[in-house]
């Protein structure tokens, strides 16, 4: 029986039901796919705001482009004007500068404001570094004001707060910034920086801090961590309360802690200059020698740093450096060490280098953050003006004049917080010019360029090199005295011992035999180099020869000497002057003995002009006065 096509029953097809199963997984992969990239969407875009939100936490500044926000005030899109620039660098170099000016007692405003700008021309030239790094960035001039603006708060100088007029903008339209000090108008030059609590900090034995902080009201940790943080917040309190508290007051709550804990001084010996003295030792015979020296019963069969440290915690405080001095000169070993200069003679071309640190402590953070060149070295023209000048007041407020000068000058600097300059003014941490260059002389070009590549590591050391390749190209030598020079007039945020660095360098390139005679003090008493005294007549204009050449008496005519004669007769009495400056006129009454008539000479020419004349030769002369060793 035929059964037509509308009766036939079909059965379910399998190929139906497996659609009807896929279908439904596809959709549901597809919403959970689609699910998947929105919370993956999610998960990004809250990460990135965390990210942006730990920037600001963090206080990371990211300048931001003019492009990004074209309401921008217009000058704010300017270039930076030397104008500007000046405002910066007085502000910059002028804490120090009040501070000196308030402990002599300058209360005059314009007066403080022209040794400022003295600095500037007189010391070193801070507008020239800044103006030449704004010149060599490769951004847009808001980006720059910027950077230097987010710099000064990195640095903890919260007195120069929106210097360039970036910061308040980008914190008011919601941009990324480095966040400003929410007390930023109250620093000036009385309160107490971020710098100071650091340096103030560094000076504080171990056993003193907790001390330190409890005479604060701070709370001490057992792991003892954050101790800057609190000291910070500590400084930001008082700044908020009815009086705040000044470095003045923080400094003597300082002296007050290190006397109660038997650390009074700071001039003492630093576990520091004793590593120096362990790393100098070069052979087991002297490693004997000084062990046996000391008189300390050693079980161990090695003599430690340690073994060292507590024979310095056994001596008297007063006397330990001049003890371990001695026992290091009999084993020669004494360049490894600094030694105290002469108490009751204070030369006025010291003024200098103090200067010199002061403005370093000031201009150095920013230069180093921003990596700023200053290879220009010190620069003194006139030696009355500017910091050398106002030390010079501070020098003469001594009250014993006699006796204990250097001392009170110590102290004076000291109490304004200057503790590494205090010790820069008690020690005898420079060295000649003479005694690098005759040192260095006997060094190849090769030799050279390695011992510059171990003296200094970072920039300072490619600002070194660059002195000798563009001598070399020009002249056909290698002027290991200007690189010299340079590698000694560096900006330093401490004291540096050169000698010891020397030897540290000159061992690393295979030269020991020149290591051991610096360390054993074999250049210390000599004449002036003849290359160093080449160099400073080269550095004088013909009317500055002339009246040198005048000064020193070499002038047997009323005529004009020629500069080639003038010049031959200067370097030549150079080479001879510590010999003169031993030799007293029988007729000089203004002098008891030759050290206050070498004083007097020097200073005299100081005070003519001849700063690095000066100091040269105080460097040369200062290892001939009578001390312990």
């Amino acid at each position: 029986m035929r059964t037509s096509f509308n009766q036939t029953t079909l059965s379910p097809s399998p190929n139906g039901g497996l659609a009807k199963f896929v279908v439904p997984v596809i959709v549901v992969i597809a919403l959970l796919a689609a699910i998947s990239i929105c919370v993956a969407i999610i998960i990004c875009w809250c990460r990135r705001k965390q990210l942006r939100n730990q920037k600001k936490d963090n206080q990371e500044s990211i300048p931001l482009h003019p492009d990004r926000h074209i309401n921008v005030p217009e000058h704010l899109l300017k270039a930076i004007s030397p104008q500007e620039v000046e405002g910066f660098v007085y502000r910059l170099t002028g804490r120090h500068c009040k501070r000196l000016a308030k402990a002599v007692g300058i209360t005059d405003q314009e007066v403080i404001t022209t040794i400022i700008h003295d600095n500037n021309d007189d010391l070193f030239d801070t507008q020239s570094m800044i103006i030449d790094w704004v010149d060599g960035q490769e951004c847009s001039n808001f980006e720059k004001r910027c950077r230097l603006d987010d710099a000064v708060i990195k640095i903890g100088r919260h007195d120069m707060t929106d210097s360039f007029g970036t910061t308040i903008y980008r914190v008011e339209t919601g941009g990324t910034v480095q966040r400003p000090h929410p007390d930023a108008k109250k620093f000036n030059s009385t309160t107490i920086f971020d710098d100071d609590l650091q340096a103030l900090l560094k000076h504080l034995p171990t056993c003193a801090v907790s001390v330190f902080l409890e005479r604060l009201g701070i709370s001490v940790d057992e792991d003892r961590e954050d101790i800057e943080e609190k000291l910070r917040g500590w400084r930001d309190d008082n700044l908020r309360g009815p009086k705040a508290r000044s470095m003045k007051e923080l400094v003597l709550i300082h002296k007050d802690v290190l006397n109660k804990t038997n650390n009074s001084n700071v001039l003492d010996l630093k576990d520091e200059e004793l590593k120096d003295v362990f790393a100098s030792i070069s052979s087991s015979k002297q490693m004997d020698q000084l062990k046996s020296r000391l008189r300390k019963e050693i079980r161990e069969e090695s003599f430690t740093l340690q073994h060292l440290k507590e024979w310095r915690d056994s001596q008297d405080m007063g006397n330990r450096r001049e003890t371990l001095r001695k026992m290091l000169h009999d084993i020669k070993l004494s360049g490894c060490i600094v030694n105290r200069r002469p108490p009751q003679h204070v030369y006025k071309a010291e003024m200098v280098r103090l200067a010199f640190s002061l403005l370093c402590n000031d201009v150095g953070p920013l230069a180093a953050l921003l990596n700023m060149d200053t290879c220009n070295g010190k620069i003194v023209r006139e030696s009355q003006k500017g910091t050398v000048g106002l030390l010079l007041q501070l020098l003469n407020k001594s009250k014993d004049i006699d006796t204990h000068i250097r001392r009170d000058l110590c102290v004076a600097i000291r109490s304004l917080g200057y503790l590494d300059v205090a010790r820069l003014a008690y020690f005898d941490y420079d060295e000649s010019l003479s005694v690098l260059s005759n040192v260095t002389s006997k060094l190849s070009q090769q030799e050279m360029e390695m011992l510059m590549k171990h003296l200094d590591s970072e920039k300072a050391d490619k600002a070194v090199l660059s002195i000798g390749r563009a001598r070399q190209q020009s002249a056909g030598t290698y002027d290991n005295l200007m690189l010299m020079k340079r590698w000694r007039d560096q900006f330093r945020p401490e004291p540096f011992h050169h000698s010891s660095k020397l030897v540290h360098g000159l061992r690393a390139i295979g030269r020991t035999g020149l290591a051991e005679e610096v360390l054993g003090g074999l250049y210390k008493h000599m004449q002036m180099s003849g290359a160093v005294a080449i160099h400073i007549c080269n550095s004088l204009e013909d009317d500055q020869l002339q009246r040198l050449y005048v000064h020193l008496g070499l002038r047997t005519t009323k005529r004009q000497e020629d500069r080639t004669t003038t010049s031959t007769a200067v370097v030549e009495w150079m080479q001879n002057c510590v010999k003169h400056f031993d030799k007293i006129p029988t007729l000089n009454k203004m002098v008891k003995n030759k050290f206050d008539f070498r004083k007097h000479e020097n200073n005299e020419l100081f005070k003519a002009g001849f700063s690095e004349l000066a100091e040269e030769i105080m460097l040369l002369q200062y290892p001939r006065f009578p001390r312990i060793v």
